[in-house]
């Protein structure tokens, strides 16, 4: 008969089994943490300190808009021929249609600069403008600029979404 020697749970064991399962817990979190700076820096601005500073010229003109009174409906209407349509209809404080605006804006992933699309508007109805955009699917920031011949202006935001 020949003895069997039974395995004894000792020390190095022990150690060997909690530093393979944390080594591979630090391997695989600093894989996850490279991967997410890599696709995300965390900065939007390519130029975050001058953005910052101009900051207060930014509060200043929004200001100036907020009491111009204009508002804007921003909206996703169907697939055009080259993308989907944008239209834009503006009015002024008292509802009035406004005609005769340069109108463009800029479409933005919220999290990256890549792939900004810049729009260009044509009025198709008084107050009413149209820009076709070909985006990929996901969310995208529309931001839109309409200026009258007196070169008052007033900005409107709005997040769509591509299918």
């Amino acid at each position: 008969m020949s003895a069997t020697k039974s395995f004894q749970l000792n020390g190095w064991h022990v150690l060997a089994g909690l530093s393979l399962f944390f080594g591979a817990d630090i391997a695989i979190n600093v894989g996850y943490v490279v991967a997410a700076v890599h696709t995300f820096p965390g900065e939007v601005a390519s130029e975050p300190y001058e953005a910052g500073v101009a900051y207060n010229r930014t509060l200043a003109q929004e200001d100036a808009e907020r009491k111009l009174g204009w508002q804007a409906t921003i909206e996703q209407v169907a697939p055009a021929v080259h993308g989907e349509a944008i239209t834009v209809r503006w009015t002024d404080r008292s509802g009035r249609l406004l005609t005769g605006l340069n109108v463009k804006g800029v479409m933005r992933r919220p999290a990256t600069e890549k792939l900004n699309t810049d729009l260009t508007f044509n009025e198709i109805s008084p107050g009413t403008y149209r820009a076709v955009a070909s985006a990929a699917p996901g969310g995208w920031d529309v931001s839109v600029t309409a200026m009258d011949h007196h070169g008052q202006q007033r900005t409107a935001d709005r997040r769509l979404v591509w299918r």
